[in-house]
């Protein structure tokens, strides 16, 4: 990867900024499907698509003895996406608790023989709770387009993560890319015989593009030659475009750095005054929309521009604000982590800034 060139920042359209849209904006109504989808249930559907995706590449590691890859796999959907759902989750009647208490028993299970059946419980688990969620949308072709352009946004966003300047630099982000597409590809299954009968053309785009993906994402280990990441995100990118055509996808569209940190530090704000009312839950919480949501949507950029930046910044809020929060940090301590954190993103966004004038 270049590391001059300009990143594309990857997220559903207005969903940074749904709350200045109007009722019929965020809003996609498909011919085929039984009713309209909007962009906070999609953020949803796809952190849970997330979920599967890296289930999947766990029960291919734990098939093949790589008892460390799974289990990193395994935890990552209760450590990094449960809290970001669980409201919603609960919502809908969906219990967040006991999922997680099968994601843990999942990741309990690697290196036994246990482990297959413990996975594919949690996989399952998933998939129940997403039907809960999004009830009559769930097979809706409008929202599982939807969640599909998401997930391969994020596809791309994970393979820019992995491969630097043509070498592979984190074989866990080139798995998550390798899952996520899986996932992908499987929800598109589902849906392929309407996006067919939309539009045979482009359901051969579609096609074409899944291939471009599997063949730069074929198994858990990385190909001799790496596919060029302009060349993923292209392929990732073309498919959320066909299936906004075909069957009403909400669409992918760039995201503004300097608006994604102002979403940040609002929610940074939130943490706090949570915190100092003990509702350490809901900071958690908070905490990692930060992250998942937020954060992640301009990482790649940052690495891109400011790299020494974002090696403190990400586990900064990735991980550590969470752990700090859950462990019973005192207020003065988190707000001593956010306020680190602001700096970095401050340094982060001007960083990108200063990326894109050189272009």
């Amino acid at each position: 990867m270049s590391a001059r060139r300009r990143i594309p920042f990857l997220a559903l359209a207005v969903s940074l900024a749904l709350a200045a849209c109007s009722a019929g904006q965020g809003q996609s109504t498909s011919a085929e499907g039984s009713g309209t989808v909007d962009a906070e249930l999609v953020a949803v559907g796809a952190s849970l698509a997330q979920m599967r995706g890296h289930l999947r590449v766990a029960m291919e590691l734990d098939a093949a003895g790589d008892d460390d890859g799974a289990a990193t796999h395994t935890a990552h959907p209760a450590a990094e996406l449960l809290e970001v759902v669980r409201a919603d989750l609960d919502g809908a009647g969906a219990d967040a608790d006991a999922l997680g208490t099968t994601l843990m028993a999942a990741t309990q299970a690697v290196g036994t023989d246990e482990a297959p059946a413990a996975i594919e419980a949690a996989f399952e688990a998933v998939g129940a709770a997403e039907e809960l969620v999004a009830g009559d949308l769930a097979d809706d072709p409008s929202y599982v387009g939807s969640v599909i352009a998401s997930l391969l946004a994020t596809v791309g966003h994970e393979y820019e993560e992995a491969v630097v300047d043509g070498e592979l630099v984190n074989e866990a982000e080139f798995q998550d890319a390798y899952g996520f597409t899986l996932e992908g590809r499987a929800r598109y299954d589902a849906i392929a015989a309407e996006v067919e009968s939309a539009s045979a053309e482009e359901a051969a785009e579609i096609e074409e593009a899944f291939e471009t993906l599997t063949t730069a994402l074929p198994g858990p280990d990385a190909p001799a030659t790496l596919a060029a990441i302009e060349d993923v995100e292209a392929a990732a990118a073309l498919v959320g475009h066909e299936l906004e055509e075909t069957v009403g996808a909400l669409p992918v569209t760039d995201a503004d750095p300097e608006a994604v940190a102002a979403e940040i530090n609002a929610l940074l704000d939130e943490i706090l005054t949570l915190v100092e009312a003990d509702d350490r839950e809901a900071a958690a919480e908070i905490a990692a929309e930060a992250y998942l949501e937020n954060y992640e949507v301009i990482e790649g950029g940052v690495i891109a521009a400011a790299p020494d930046v974002n090696e403190e910044l990400e586990p900064l809020l990735g991980a550590d604000l969470r752990a700090a929060i859950a462990d019973g940090a005192s207020l003065a301590e988190i707000e001593a982590m956010t306020d680190r954190a602001r700096e970095l993103l401050a340094e982060a966004v001007e960083a990108v800034g200063q990326e894109e004038g050189h272009e």
